[in-house]
């Protein structure tokens, strides 16, 4: 994969004159952003990660149907006192819109948001549960700083200049199911 960079680096050189710190960012596809947040989705979890996954929704599933309802659901402990993002996990990983949250469904969505969270987080250096603009561009090393705040400002969805979780998650959760096939975990 490095080696693939150099050669299409030194070939942008060759053809155009550029080097890759002049490339510009123009319109990034959420696809392309994900990548460069080096998303790993299951590949970043272990079996015993996806078994707990199941695990939950088997303690969950009150009528033992092998899937939640958004009522089940809430009986999610993480979620107490957080209605909008009870309502928002569940939206987001019922992908068939049935009503209903597989297990496979909560797993998933279990993967991208916690991965979405871990990195997050770990951009939040001064540990305020926001991230701002600096703190973006400084945590991950991505062609150039141009691509850093495109794509800063493709998470920033109210334009003030710093991401809360709930902003960073929509964004990131839509994102990550672009362009892929989510396959049965089970």
């Amino acid at each position: 994969m490095a080696r693939g960079l150099t050669i299409f680096y030194l070939l942008l050189v060759l053809m155009f004159g550029l080097c890759p710190t002049q490339i510009q960012a123009k319109s990034l596809t959420p696809y392309q952003i994900m990548t460069f947040m080096k998303i790993k989705l299951e590949k970043g979890f272990t079996n015993k990660d996806i078994l707990g996954f199941r695990k939950i929704v088997n303690r969950l599933d009150i009528d033992k149907n092998g899937h939640l309802s958004l009522e089940e659901y809430s009986k999610n402990k993480h979620f107490r006192g957080n209605p909008r993002g009870l309502a928002g996990f569940f939206r987001a990983a019922d992908t068939n819109q049935d009503g209903q949250m597989s297990a496979n469904e909560y797993a998933w969505q279990r993967i991208i948001t916690d991965e979405a969270r871990k990195i997050f987080f770990a951009m939040d250096n001064n540990k305020d549960r926001r991230v701002s603009k600096s703190e973006f561009i400084d945590y991950r090393n991505i062609v150039s700083k141009d691509i850093k705040k495109e794509i800063f400002n493709a998470f920033d969805t109210d334009e003030n200049g710093e991401l809360i979780l709930p902003e960073y998650l929509r964004k990131w959760s839509g994102w990550a199911r672009i362009g892929r096939e989510f396959k049965s975990l089970y």
